[in-house]
Protein backbone atom coordinates (compact mmCIF):
# COMPACT_ATOMS: atom_id res chain seq x y z
CA UNK A 1 0.00 0.00 0.00
CA UNK A 2 3.06 2.20 0.86
CA UNK A 3 4.67 1.62 -2.31
CA UNK A 4 1.49 2.22 -4.37
CA UNK A 5 0.58 5.62 -2.77
CA UNK A 6 4.23 6.82 -3.31
CA UNK A 7 3.94 6.24 -6.90
CA UNK A 8 0.73 7.74 -7.25
CA UNK A 9 1.90 10.96 -5.50
CA UNK A 10 4.94 10.54 -7.82
CA UNK A 11 2.91 10.28 -10.54
CA UNK A 12 0.72 13.49 -9.70
CA UNK A 13 3.91 15.49 -8.99
CA UNK A 14 5.07 14.63 -12.41
CA UNK A 15 2.15 15.93 -13.68
CA UNK A 16 1.59 18.84 -11.96
CA UNK A 17 5.25 20.11 -13.44
CA UNK A 18 4.11 19.37 -16.85
CA UNK A 19 0.99 21.58 -16.52
CA UNK A 20 3.32 23.94 -14.70
CA UNK A 21 5.58 23.88 -18.12
CA UNK A 22 3.04 23.90 -20.64
CA UNK A 23 1.05 27.34 -18.84
CA UNK A 24 4.36 28.78 -18.21
CA UNK A 25 5.53 27.99 -22.76
CA UNK A 26 2.47 29.27 -23.58
CA UNK A 27 2.75 32.75 -21.46
CA UNK A 28 6.00 32.84 -23.24
CA UNK A 29 5.23 32.48 -26.67
CA UNK A 30 2.09 34.57 -26.48
CA UNK A 31 4.13 37.59 -25.27
CA UNK A 32 6.51 37.35 -27.77
CA UNK A 33 3.95 37.04 -30.82
CA UNK A 34 3.89 39.47 -33.30
CA UNK A 35 1.52 41.78 -33.81
CA UNK A 36 -1.13 40.90 -36.52
CA UNK A 37 -0.70 42.82 -39.33
CA UNK A 38 3.30 41.92 -39.30
CA UNK A 39 2.46 37.96 -38.49
CA UNK A 40 0.91 38.11 -42.06
CA UNK A 41 2.99 39.95 -43.69
CA UNK A 42 5.83 37.40 -43.19
CA UNK A 43 3.49 34.22 -42.55
CA UNK A 44 5.44 32.80 -45.57
CA UNK A 45 8.44 32.47 -43.33
CA UNK A 46 6.90 30.92 -40.25
CA UNK A 47 7.34 27.41 -41.01
CA UNK A 48 10.50 25.76 -38.89
CA UNK A 49 12.17 22.98 -40.23
CA UNK A 50 12.17 19.79 -38.00
CA UNK A 51 11.11 22.00 -34.74
CA UNK A 52 14.47 23.95 -35.05
CA UNK A 53 12.87 27.22 -34.80
CA UNK A 54 10.12 28.44 -32.50
CA UNK A 55 8.18 30.52 -35.12
CA UNK A 56 6.21 33.80 -33.93
CA UNK A 57 8.81 34.76 -30.61
CA UNK A 58 11.53 37.29 -31.04
CA UNK A 59 14.69 36.24 -30.86
CA UNK A 60 16.83 38.07 -27.58
CA UNK A 61 20.87 38.18 -28.23
CA UNK A 62 23.66 39.47 -26.56
CA UNK A 63 26.75 40.88 -28.10
CA UNK A 64 30.34 40.20 -26.37
CA UNK A 65 32.59 42.57 -27.78
CA UNK A 66 36.17 40.56 -27.80
CA UNK A 67 39.02 42.15 -29.28
CA UNK A 68 38.00 43.34 -32.74
CA UNK A 69 35.25 40.52 -33.29
CA UNK A 70 31.75 40.02 -32.11
CA UNK A 71 30.40 36.68 -31.14
CA UNK A 72 26.14 37.68 -31.41
CA UNK A 73 24.68 34.42 -28.93
CA UNK A 74 21.24 33.46 -29.15
CA UNK A 75 19.45 32.92 -25.87
CA UNK A 76 16.19 32.01 -26.33
CA UNK A 77 16.04 30.26 -29.51
CA UNK A 78 13.76 32.49 -31.43
CA UNK A 79 13.62 33.20 -35.10
CA UNK A 80 16.93 32.42 -35.45
CA UNK A 81 18.87 29.96 -33.71
CA UNK A 82 22.15 29.07 -33.64
CA UNK A 83 24.13 26.40 -35.51
CA UNK A 84 26.12 23.84 -33.28
CA UNK A 85 29.80 23.04 -33.92
CA UNK A 86 30.93 19.85 -33.19
CA UNK A 87 34.18 20.13 -31.62
CA UNK A 88 36.21 17.66 -33.30
CA UNK A 89 39.45 19.74 -32.82
CA UNK A 90 41.53 18.83 -30.08
CA UNK A 91 42.00 22.38 -27.91
CA UNK A 92 44.14 24.98 -29.53
CA UNK A 93 46.62 24.59 -26.00
CA UNK A 94 47.55 20.70 -27.43
CA UNK A 95 48.67 22.08 -30.71
CA UNK A 96 52.15 23.62 -31.13
CA UNK A 97 51.95 24.09 -35.12
CA UNK A 98 49.94 25.69 -37.92
CA UNK A 99 47.16 23.37 -39.55
CA UNK A 100 45.97 23.57 -43.17
CA UNK A 101 42.52 23.21 -43.52
CA UNK A 102 40.22 22.37 -46.72
CA UNK A 103 36.73 24.36 -46.72
CA UNK A 104 33.98 21.69 -46.71
CA UNK A 105 30.43 22.25 -47.54
CA UNK A 106 28.56 24.46 -45.11
CA UNK A 107 31.76 26.60 -43.74
CA UNK A 108 32.79 30.13 -42.93
CA UNK A 109 34.95 31.45 -41.21
CA UNK A 110 32.93 31.77 -37.96
CA UNK A 111 32.15 28.08 -37.75
CA UNK A 112 35.92 26.91 -38.55
CA UNK A 113 37.19 29.18 -35.92
CA UNK A 114 34.93 27.76 -34.00
CA UNK A 115 36.24 24.39 -34.01
CA UNK A 116 39.82 25.14 -33.26
CA UNK A 117 38.48 27.86 -30.81
CA UNK A 118 40.18 30.64 -32.64
CA UNK A 119 38.64 33.94 -32.97
CA UNK A 120 37.52 34.57 -36.52
CA UNK A 121 39.26 37.89 -37.18
CA UNK A 122 42.73 35.41 -36.13
CA UNK A 123 41.94 33.28 -39.15
CA UNK A 124 41.22 36.68 -41.22
CA UNK A 125 44.29 38.49 -40.36
CA UNK A 126 46.32 35.00 -41.01
CA UNK A 127 45.19 34.34 -44.49
CA UNK A 128 45.58 37.08 -47.14
CA UNK A 129 42.65 35.62 -49.40
CA UNK A 130 40.45 35.66 -46.64
CA UNK A 131 41.17 39.71 -45.54
CA UNK A 132 39.65 40.71 -49.14
CA UNK A 133 36.44 38.76 -48.59
CA UNK A 134 35.94 36.79 -45.52
CA UNK A 135 32.37 35.92 -46.76
CA UNK A 136 32.82 34.21 -49.60
CA UNK A 137 34.78 31.32 -49.33
CA UNK A 138 34.98 28.46 -51.52
CA UNK A 139 34.44 24.53 -51.00
CA UNK A 140 38.27 23.63 -51.15
CA UNK A 141 39.74 26.51 -50.49
CA UNK A 142 43.04 25.89 -48.05
CA UNK A 143 43.03 28.13 -44.97
CA UNK A 144 46.15 28.42 -42.66
CA UNK A 145 45.49 27.86 -38.71
CA UNK A 146 47.35 29.01 -36.20
CA UNK A 147 47.51 27.05 -32.93
CA UNK A 148 46.65 30.41 -31.36
CA UNK A 149 45.11 34.13 -31.26
CA UNK A 150 46.79 36.63 -33.19
CA UNK A 151 48.27 37.65 -36.77
CA UNK A 152 50.27 35.51 -39.17
CA UNK A 153 52.74 38.47 -40.06
CA UNK A 154 54.27 38.68 -43.35
CA UNK A 155 57.70 40.73 -42.01
CA UNK A 156 58.06 44.57 -43.93
CA UNK A 157 61.09 46.35 -45.08
CA UNK A 158 62.25 48.34 -42.06
CA UNK A 159 60.06 46.05 -39.46
CA UNK A 160 61.16 45.69 -36.12
CA UNK A 161 60.24 43.75 -32.99
CA UNK A 162 58.81 46.61 -31.31
CA UNK A 163 57.34 48.21 -34.01
CA UNK A 164 55.63 44.90 -34.97
CA UNK A 165 54.38 44.82 -31.23
CA UNK A 166 53.62 48.72 -31.24
CA UNK A 167 51.72 48.12 -34.74
CA UNK A 168 49.33 45.72 -33.72
CA UNK A 169 49.43 45.49 -29.85
CA UNK A 170 50.97 42.78 -29.04
CA UNK A 171 54.05 42.47 -26.58
CA UNK A 172 57.51 41.87 -27.18
CA UNK A 173 58.17 38.79 -25.51
CA UNK A 174 55.13 37.26 -26.60
CA UNK A 175 56.25 37.51 -30.16
CA UNK A 176 59.72 36.39 -29.15
CA UNK A 177 58.79 33.29 -27.45
CA UNK A 178 56.37 31.71 -29.72
CA UNK A 179 58.54 29.04 -30.52
CA UNK A 180 57.29 28.79 -34.12
CA UNK A 181 59.06 32.16 -34.27
CA UNK A 182 62.49 30.74 -33.73
CA UNK A 183 63.33 34.22 -32.18
CA UNK A 184 65.33 36.15 -29.67
CA UNK A 185 65.25 39.58 -28.31
CA UNK A 186 67.25 42.00 -30.87
CA UNK A 187 67.42 39.21 -33.69
CA UNK A 188 67.02 40.74 -37.17
CA UNK A 189 64.14 39.96 -38.82
CA UNK A 190 63.81 39.10 -42.77
CA UNK A 191 61.63 40.62 -45.17
CA UNK A 192 59.24 38.18 -46.24
CA UNK A 193 59.26 35.76 -43.46
CA UNK A 194 56.48 35.16 -41.31
CA UNK A 195 55.63 35.51 -37.83
CA UNK A 196 53.15 34.83 -35.42
CA UNK A 197 51.93 38.17 -33.48
CA UNK A 198 50.33 36.22 -30.24
CA UNK A 199 47.24 38.28 -29.30
CA UNK A 200 47.85 40.75 -32.01
CA UNK A 201 45.27 43.22 -33.45
CA UNK A 202 44.48 44.96 -36.55
CA UNK A 203 42.62 48.14 -36.51
CA UNK A 204 39.40 48.21 -38.58
CA UNK A 205 37.67 51.63 -39.96
CA UNK A 206 34.44 50.40 -41.46
CA UNK A 207 33.79 51.97 -45.25
CA UNK A 208 31.26 53.56 -47.00
CA UNK A 209 30.20 51.49 -50.26
CA UNK A 210 29.41 53.16 -52.95
CA UNK A 211 28.00 50.59 -54.86
CA UNK A 212 26.59 47.05 -54.85
CA UNK A 213 29.60 45.91 -54.26
CA UNK A 214 30.54 46.58 -57.86
CA UNK A 215 27.63 44.38 -59.59
CA UNK A 216 27.82 44.07 -63.35
CA UNK A 217 24.21 45.08 -64.94
CA UNK A 218 21.11 45.16 -62.63
CA UNK A 219 21.73 49.00 -61.13
CA UNK A 220 18.26 51.06 -60.80
CA UNK A 221 19.74 54.69 -62.78
CA UNK A 222 16.10 56.47 -63.37
CA UNK A 223 14.13 58.98 -61.19
CA UNK A 224 14.15 58.86 -57.41
CA UNK A 225 11.28 56.52 -56.48
CA UNK A 226 8.60 57.86 -53.55
CA UNK A 227 8.87 54.90 -51.49
CA UNK A 228 10.02 55.40 -47.90
CA UNK A 229 10.11 52.69 -45.16
CA UNK A 230 9.36 52.75 -41.86
CA UNK A 231 12.33 52.32 -40.35
CA UNK A 232 11.22 49.42 -38.38
CA UNK A 233 12.83 46.45 -39.90
CA UNK A 234 11.84 42.72 -39.29
CA UNK A 235 13.75 39.48 -39.80
CA UNK A 236 14.09 38.74 -43.58
CA UNK A 237 13.32 35.13 -43.33
CA UNK A 238 13.76 31.94 -40.91
CA UNK A 239 16.81 29.71 -40.13
CA UNK A 240 20.33 29.16 -38.80
CA UNK A 241 22.51 32.06 -37.79
CA UNK A 242 25.10 30.17 -39.07
CA UNK A 243 27.67 33.82 -38.72
CA UNK A 244 27.38 37.28 -36.72
CA UNK A 245 28.39 40.42 -37.36
CA UNK A 246 31.98 41.18 -36.75
CA UNK A 247 34.75 43.58 -37.89
CA UNK A 248 35.28 41.34 -41.63
CA UNK A 249 31.76 40.13 -41.87
CA UNK A 250 29.41 42.86 -42.18
CA UNK A 251 26.30 41.18 -42.05
CA UNK A 252 24.63 38.38 -40.76
CA UNK A 253 24.35 34.62 -42.66
CA UNK A 254 20.71 32.88 -41.85
CA UNK A 255 21.16 29.57 -43.63
CA UNK A 256 18.23 26.95 -43.93
CA UNK A 257 17.33 25.75 -47.66
CA UNK A 258 17.44 27.08 -51.21
CA UNK A 259 14.54 28.12 -52.28
CA UNK A 260 13.40 29.24 -48.72
CA UNK A 261 11.26 32.53 -48.88
CA UNK A 262 13.15 35.97 -48.43
CA UNK A 263 11.15 38.91 -47.76
CA UNK A 264 12.45 42.92 -47.65
CA UNK A 265 12.84 44.11 -44.24
CA UNK A 266 11.29 47.02 -44.54
CA UNK A 267 9.67 49.29 -47.57
CA UNK A 268 11.32 51.14 -50.25
CA UNK A 269 12.54 50.30 -54.04
CA UNK A 270 14.47 47.85 -55.80
CA UNK A 271 18.34 49.53 -55.99
CA UNK A 272 19.58 46.70 -57.64
CA UNK A 273 18.11 43.19 -58.65
CA UNK A 274 20.99 40.59 -60.76
CA UNK A 275 23.97 39.00 -60.22
CA UNK A 276 27.38 40.59 -58.57
CA UNK A 277 30.58 39.17 -59.74
CA UNK A 278 32.50 39.87 -57.10
CA UNK A 279 30.89 36.51 -55.07
CA UNK A 280 27.61 37.37 -53.91
CA UNK A 281 25.56 35.51 -56.73
CA UNK A 282 22.26 36.60 -57.08
CA UNK A 283 21.49 39.70 -55.18
CA UNK A 284 18.62 42.33 -54.45
CA UNK A 285 19.33 45.62 -52.84
CA UNK A 286 16.44 47.66 -51.54
CA UNK A 287 17.09 51.31 -50.58
CA UNK A 288 14.59 52.63 -47.69
CA UNK A 289 14.48 56.53 -48.67
CA UNK A 290 15.48 57.15 -45.50
CA UNK A 291 19.57 57.11 -45.14
CA UNK A 292 19.11 52.79 -44.72
CA UNK A 293 19.46 50.16 -47.29
CA UNK A 294 19.53 46.31 -47.06
CA UNK A 295 21.45 44.04 -49.43
CA UNK A 296 20.44 40.29 -49.26
CA UNK A 297 22.74 37.91 -51.33
CA UNK A 298 23.58 34.52 -52.61
CA UNK A 299 19.74 34.24 -53.95
CA UNK A 300 18.30 31.09 -55.69
CA UNK A 301 16.06 33.30 -57.75
CA UNK A 302 14.97 36.92 -57.78
CA UNK A 303 11.10 38.00 -57.88
CA UNK A 304 11.69 41.94 -58.26
CA UNK A 305 13.06 44.28 -60.56
CA UNK A 306 15.04 47.59 -60.48
CA UNK A 307 13.15 50.92 -59.45
CA UNK A 308 10.05 47.92 -58.10
CA UNK A 309 8.79 49.20 -54.89
CA UNK A 310 8.51 47.24 -52.51
CA UNK A 311 6.55 46.74 -49.08
CA UNK A 312 7.20 46.23 -45.54
CA UNK A 313 7.41 41.79 -45.99
CA UNK A 314 6.83 41.48 -48.85
CA UNK A 315 8.30 38.47 -50.69
CA UNK A 316 11.28 39.68 -52.81
CA UNK A 317 13.82 36.62 -53.12
CA UNK A 318 14.09 32.64 -53.00
CA UNK A 319 17.48 31.99 -50.53
CA UNK A 320 20.15 30.49 -52.16
CA UNK A 321 24.10 29.53 -52.85
CA UNK A 322 24.78 31.26 -55.45
CA UNK A 323 28.16 33.17 -56.03
CA UNK A 324 30.99 31.74 -53.62
CA UNK A 325 28.95 30.40 -50.97
CA UNK A 326 29.84 26.85 -49.22
CA UNK A 327 25.96 26.52 -48.78
CA UNK A 328 22.10 27.78 -48.61
CA UNK A 329 22.01 30.90 -46.83
CA UNK A 330 20.91 34.37 -47.01
CA UNK A 331 23.68 36.73 -46.59
CA UNK A 332 21.96 39.95 -45.12
CA UNK A 333 23.27 43.49 -44.53
CA UNK A 334 22.09 46.71 -43.12
CA UNK A 335 23.91 50.20 -44.36
CA UNK A 336 23.19 53.65 -43.34
CA UNK A 337 24.47 56.24 -45.42
CA UNK A 338 26.95 53.59 -47.31
CA UNK A 339 28.11 52.45 -43.74
CA UNK A 340 27.34 48.62 -42.79
CA UNK A 341 25.56 48.51 -39.57
CA UNK A 342 25.09 45.40 -37.75
CA UNK A 343 21.71 44.26 -38.31
CA UNK A 344 20.68 42.99 -34.82
CA UNK A 345 20.51 46.60 -33.41
CA UNK A 346 17.75 47.50 -35.47
CA UNK A 347 16.09 43.81 -35.85
CA UNK A 348 12.97 42.74 -33.57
Amino acid sequence: MLVTTSRFTSHIAIIGVALVAVVLAGANISSGTANPAEQASVSALDAPPDGALSAGSRPVYSPVALQSYISIINQDGGLLSRRAVPETILPTETRSGFITYTVQAGDNIETIAARFRLLPTTLVWSNAEVENAPDRLNIGQMIHIPPVDGIWYEVQADDTLSGIANKFKAKVEDIVNFPLNNLTAGANLFVGTKIMVPNGVKPFVAKAIETASAPSGGAYSGPAVKAAGSGRFIWPTSGILTQGYYAYHRGLDIARAIGVPVAAADGGYVSFAGWDNTGYGYMVMINHGNGFSTLYAHLNQYYVDPGQPVARGQVIAAMGRTGNSTGPHLHFEVRYNGIPQNPLFYLP
